[in-house]
């Protein structure tokens, strides 16, 4: 799930949506940050913007879980 806001509802209520219909969810969500905008002005990858700001950490996280 990209640009997830855990604090607000909708998003949650769209997961449990798609959970429910038994569609398959990655258990690591992308939130949202203005860093990834700074992150493709200055043509930098996250990892080496902001190696360890929260949205690079949720997308090393995700990288694990997609290559296992």
């Amino acid at each position: 799930v990209n640009q997830f806001n855990a604090r607000a509802r909708l998003p949650q209520r769209v997961v449990d949506e798609l959970l429910a219909e038994k569609l398959p969810v990655l258990p690591t969500y992308i939130s949202s940050s203005v860093k990834i905008k700074e992150s493709h002005e200055a043509a930098k990858p996250m990892v080496y913007l902001d190696g360890s700001h929260k949205l690079t950490q949720e997308y090393r996280a995700l990288y694990r879980q997609l290559v296992g």
